[in-house]
């Protein structure tokens, strides 16, 4: 659909201006006689092309009749994901600035009851409200509960999803109630969700107007719908598709008998509708024409559709072409109601309601985000994304996002970039958003790298200056040289944005070209220290090693040590009783972290030293570094004491081998052919795998320590080692290998890294557990396999485990929540941690420093564990010296896995950037694991 030409580059004066009506106004009820009744309805993943009017698959004629009926906003925007959608559309505000960055989880504090939201300023203006559907904005806290937050009535859920039927939640919960009290009805929840609108409609108080949310959780996942509706679609569409049609089809027929409900009351005249959706689609559904998916800020991602009817306000069946977010909703809506607000808090939202009715579009500049940004003004889009890199788009002539003009752009690149750095201190510091969108003024590039060059002799802390800086940090003389003697060095500004990038994080670093594979284990150390008011949020003050290869061009991996918690050590340690100061900032300290080369191939290290979530008082807030160092160290002893022989498995004499059914034998070893009831400690060198060569994976690994600091089975605490044989037990169905597990790791290094600070409330011990996984000997290939994108947003890959070790221990795809950052900054030294429900588990496993696994490369990877389809899970490399990414002859596919006539499918373990074991399942996942590819 064309646009209208309006002009690209004129003042932003209408764009996020606060409101500015003197208080929460109470309508009279003469007035109230007049107000509009409020419905909005909001799907959950519906992308742009899921509908009727644009294209969809599923038959919407309700949807399509409300398009019709009144007004299209085209260049509607909503969020990556449904906590800070539902966030904004609630609050008007940017949801970063009270901590709603991405969703929400069951242990987080959801919306902060200091946010007034648009139920509470309609209920004070006389109207009846309600929520029914979805809420997802915590369910921690007294104040936590819908009806606590000013809705009169809720009728839904409180996380996530749940299943349409079961309406339980992830965790396999009942998640259903009315009004705070836990309810079991029968039904499909679209259908629940309809009904109850429907009945709240007929039993209205008929003296007041009405505000209601429908927050359905159609078309979000689990992938379920009537039997009836799937047949529809059946035959043109797949399975899934058919499925994923039907469930809008339900959406649209339950809006439909909504709508109903308004006209049977004679109700349309008097009631303003709103249908959108809270983000872009999964993989399954439909962004087209856009680039990305949900969690995305492309407009795949965020750009939703989006139709306000109000018959004799607005003309039906006309397109408007402004610049609009679901955080404009409160403020539009309460204009066109008639219900005066005050914000207490600055708003990022604005009344665009003079714009829907005179249908011309004004010069607008709004930011979305979740960890990702995007700032628009009017047809320009520029994305910065979280790992720095920026992009940016003109939207009136590629719709797709496929061509990035930052560098032929560059000018309007740099406004942008600036005007986006300002937001995120306004949005830091809570300020109005106002001031920063009106004019566009000479800007800085914030992305630039600063790199000091040495000059002159060195003295102390001046081999730093050729340190790369990023963010708040700075290189240059420590201190007041009047009063003390520091020298030259990097200074960390935990209270400082020096780049004024509204973060408070920075990172120096240093290359290092002295490893080599003779030389495996080395410890990087700093010479550091951290004045009083030097402070960081979830210990965020760390050392980082990053590992490449082929002259530094590839990068590998990286390990991360916090050591924030020996800087709070020490403030204790030296805390001086008679003078009641803290004298750390005195004392020099060495910081340091022990590690070992994960691959021979690494050439190049580079070392860095840096913060993250600075919280610290401009006055004495920073970490001097004076000295960053390298230096070979012997291998640790405890490491020699775990470290299992490299493998090299004698080959048996495969006429004597019984077969066990797919690849697995039986080796009698001269004895009887009779296979032995279970496999454990004591016979697991009897149990083969044929692979390019024979193996047997379990042997050494069926052995393990309950640990003092531990709990047992009955969630005791242990208080000394005991030592557990049976920690793994095998036994040979006709189509499993069946592994019971106590999930224990078969290695000393298995302590949670964030014992000082209990984040996120997980524990710091490990429980012992009972797991039974069914490995299936006949893996079978999907017939619709998903290669899980970067954030595993089309949820390729479950939540839960998605396989098992061949120790027992199971393993998780790299991210250690639902839509999280890579889990590897919170691992243990062998890349784990016992966490759900005490549960150790791998994550990015195992190419890890320490890891159990010794593989150096000499051959082919043995197999190391099983993902629930069935297919094996080998280690990193392909052949002698030849990493399994690097094989250009048989290069990984999007699951990292290969195929050959020795081994069939199978995958591999990736080193370097994202993602760093499987891509998603390639095949069908077993049943008996109870573990199915759901997308989120």
């Amino acid at each position: 659909m064309a646009r209208s030409n309006y002009q690209p580059i004129r003042l932003a004066c209408y764009s996020l201006v606060l409101l500015t009506a003197s208080v929460l106004a109470v309508a009279s009820p003469a007035y109230a006689e007049a107000q509009k009744n409020v419905v909005i309805l909001l799907a959950d993943d519906l992308g742009w092309g899921d509908v009727g009017f644009h294209g969809g698959s599923a038959q919407t004629p309700n949807i399509d009749g409300l398009a019709a009926e009144g007004v299209q906003l085209n260049r509607f925007y909503a969020y990556p994901s449904c906590s800070p959608a539902r966030a904004a559309l609630l609050t008007g505000r940017f949801p970063h600035r009270y901590g709603i960055v991405d969703p929400v989880r069951p242990r987080d504090e959801g919306l902060p009851a200091s946010e007034v939201l648009l139920p509470s300023a309609f209920g004070k203006a006389g109207y009846e409200t309600s929520l029914i559907g979805k809420w997802h904005l915590g369910v921690a806290g007294d104040n936590a509960n819908p009806s606590q937050r000013g809705f009169d009535q809720f009728y839904g859920f409180m996380d996530a999803s749940v299943d349409y039927y079961k309406h339980t939640g992830l965790r396999g919960q009942l998640d259903w109630q009315r009004n705070g009290k836990t309810i079991n009805e029968e039904g499909y929840s679209t259908d629940l969700l309809a009904n109850e609108a429907v009945r709240q409609i007929n039993a209205r108080d008929k003296r007041k107007p009405f505000c209601m949310v429908v927050s359905f959780n159609a078309p979000h996942s689990p992938f379920q719908a009537p039997e009836a509706l799937i047949a529809k679609y059946r035959g043109r569409l797949n399975e899934r598709a058919a499925t994923y049609a039907a469930m809008i089809d339900s959406l649209d027929q339950g809006i439909g008998r909504i709508l109903g409900e308004i006209d049977q009351q004679n109700l349309r005249n008097d009631t303003i509708i709103v249908f959108t959706s809270d983000n872009g689609a999964v993989r399954i559904g439909n962004n087209a024409p856009f680039r990305g998916l949900k969690r995305d800020v492309y407009d795949g991602g965020i750009h939703v559709p989006c139709v306000i009817r109000a018959p004799g306000l607005l003309k039906a069946g006309t397109e408007n072409e402004q610049l609009s977010a679901i955080h404009d909703l409160f403020p539009t809506l309460a204009e066109a109601a008639g219900v005066a607000i005050t914000p207490s808090k600055p708003l990022d939202g604005t009344s665009l309601w003079s714009r829907l009715v005179s249908g011309k579009p004004a010069s607008r500049t709004i930011v979305i985000a979740e960890n990702d940004h995007a700032i628009i003004r009017d047809d320009w889009k520029l994305i910065q994304l979280d790992e720095g890199n920026t992009e940016l788009y003109n939207l009136q002539s590629d719709r797709s996002e496929a061509k990035n003009l930052a560098q032929t752009e560059a000018k309007t690149a740099s406004q942008l970039l600036s005007k986006l750095a300002q937001y995120k201190v306004v949005v830091k510091t809570d300020g109005p958003a106002t001031d920063v969108f009106e004019t566009f003024v000479a800007d800085r590039d914030t992305t630039k790298v600063l790199t000091a060059s040495p000059t002159g002799n060195l003295q102390e802390g001046e081999s730093l200056a050729r340190a790369t800086l990023r963010g708040d940090v700075k290189y240059g003389v420590l201190g007041d040289p009047r009063t003390e003697s520091n020298g030259r060095g990097v200074r960390l500004l935990s209270g400082e944005d020096s780049d004024g990038n509204g973060t408070f994080a920075g990172e120096a670093s240093l290359t290092s070209t002295e490893v080599s594979p003779d030389q495996r284990w080395y410890r990087f150390y700093v010479s550091g220290l951290a004045q009083d008011n030097f402070a960081v949020e979830q210990d965020e003050l760390y050392l980082k090693v990053e590992f490449f290869q082929k002259n530094g061009s590839d990068s590998l991996d990286l390990i991360k040590e916090r050591i924030y918690p020996q800087v709070m050590q020490e403030r204790k340690d030296f805390f001086d009783k008679d003078t009641n100061e803290s004298l750390g900032h005195g004392m020099w300290r060495t910081y340091a972290m022990d590690f070992r080369t994960p691959f021979p191939e690494v050439d190049t290290v580079k070392l860095s030293v840096g913060f993250a979530g600075g919280k610290g008082e401009l006055k004495r807030s920073e970490f001097w570094v004076n000295s960053m160092d390298l230096e070979s160290i012997d291998t640790p002893k405890k490491y020699l004491a775990t470290k299992p022989n490299i493998r090299n498995f004698p080959q048996p004499d495969a006429k004597t081998l019984v077969a066990l059914g797919g690849r697995w034998y039986y080796d009698p070893q001269g004895g009887s052919k009779q296979v032995p009831k279970q496999f454990d400690y004591t016979n697991s060198d009897q149990l083969l795998y044929k692979s390019g060569r024979f193996e047997a994976p379990f042997a050494g690994n069926m052995s393990s320590w309950l640990r003092a600091g531990y709990k047992d089975f009955d969630g005791e605490l242990v208080d000394k080692d005991q030592y557990k044989p049976y920690a793994v037990v095998i036994m040979v169905e006709k189509d499993h290998i069946v592994m019971r597990s106590r999930n224990l790791p078969n290695h000393p290094t298995a302590t949670f890294p964030d014992k000082w600070r209990m984040l996120d409330g997980n524990p710091s011990y490990i429980q012992e557990k009972a797991n039974t996984w069914y490995l299936p000997k006949y893996p079978k290939l999907a017939k619709d396999p998903i290669a899980m994108d970067a954030k595993n947003a089309n949820g390729a890959l479950p939540m839960g485990p998605i396989g098992v070790a061949t120790n027992g221990v199971i393993f998780f795809n790299p991210f250690d929540h639902i839509f999280e950052t890579d889990a590897v900054w919170r691992l243990d030294r062998c890349c784990g941690h016992p966490s759900p429900q005490s549960a150790y588990h791998y994550h990015k496993y195992p190419v890890c420093v320490k890891t159990p696994w010794s593989d150096e490369g000499k051959m082919h990877s043995s197999v190391i564990g099983f993902a629930f389809d069935g297919l094996p899970v080998y280690g990193p490399y392909e052949a002698d010296g030849l990493l399994a990414k690097d094989d250009k002859s048989n290069p990984l596919n999007d699951f990292n896995l290969h195929t050959d006539k020795e081994r069939g499918p199978h995958y591999h373990v990736t080193p370097g950037k994202f993602p760093h074991i499987i891509g998603g399942y390639f095949g069908e996942v077993d049943p008996m694991n109870g573990r199915g590819r759901r997308e989120r």
